[in-house]
């Protein structure tokens, strides 16, 4: 979904983030306000109300805000939208746990994880994914086959074991148990196995953990 800075609602979010950018903070909430006064389709709503959220004192306006810009994205029928799911759900995620709500904030990353796979790829995508996966984590979300291939990972770290690591790392970091993340988590495993370059306890525990990924995934 593209932003046109020609549109007005989104000129208003842009200057209001130049403004916050400057330190200005009541001059972006005023931009941003402004440009919910004159949204006028789910779009507009939805971006406005995205910002909205930002600079909030208060967790449950925030979380209201977060709430309206995820409705909004909920009723625009164009499929681009479900790439703003992830980071919508994020926010709601991180508001509910600063209003000390561990189980709709776990619900809520486990939302945003299930629709990570509309993500892009690139830098933006990244920091998402790497929230998520911050958030599931503060929350109690634990994967036993995971947690057993980080040991390994935090292994390989302290021997320096630069070969299997360059294998993994890339898709490590941002799992989040969908399954194109599992794809592509057995597909760098299966090739760190057939490099042979591991001892025979970590070969062992690397195809251990390729059988049960695989299990997940029937």
């Amino acid at each position: 979904m593209q932003f046109d800075l020609n549109n007005k609602i989104v000129k208003l979010c842009a200057d209001g983030m130049n403004a916050e950018a400057r330190g200005d903070i009541r001059l972006a909430m005023t931009l941003f306000q402004q440009a919910w006064d004159a949204a006028a389709d789910d779009f507009e709503k939805f971006t406005a109300a995205h910002y909205l959220s930002r600079n909030r004192q208060d967790a449950s306006v925030e979380l209201q805000w977060n709430e309206t810009a995820l409705d909004h994205a909920l009723a625009m029928t164009d499929d681009e939208a479900k790439a703003h799911y992830p980071s919508l759900y994020l926010n709601i995620g991180r508001s509910y746990e600063k209003l000390g709500e561990s189980e709709l904030a776990r619900q809520h990353y486990q939302l945003a994880a299930e629709f990570s796979d509309h993500l892009a790829t690139g830098a933006y995508s990244d920091m998402i994914r790497s929230g998520i996966k911050a958030g599931l984590q503060r929350t109690g979300v634990t994967q036993p086959v995971i947690d057993r291939l980080s040991k390994m990972i935090d292994k390989w770290c302290d021997l320096k074991s630069l070969r299997p690591l360059s294998f993994v790392l890339p898709v490590y970091v941002s799992y989040l148990g969908t399954e194109q993340d599992r794809n592509r988590l057995i597909s760098s495993l299966s090739l760190l196995s057939a490099s042979r370059c591991l001892d025979d306890i970590d070969q062992q525990n690397v195809d251990a953990v390729i059988a049960e990924l695989s299990a997940e995934g029937e």
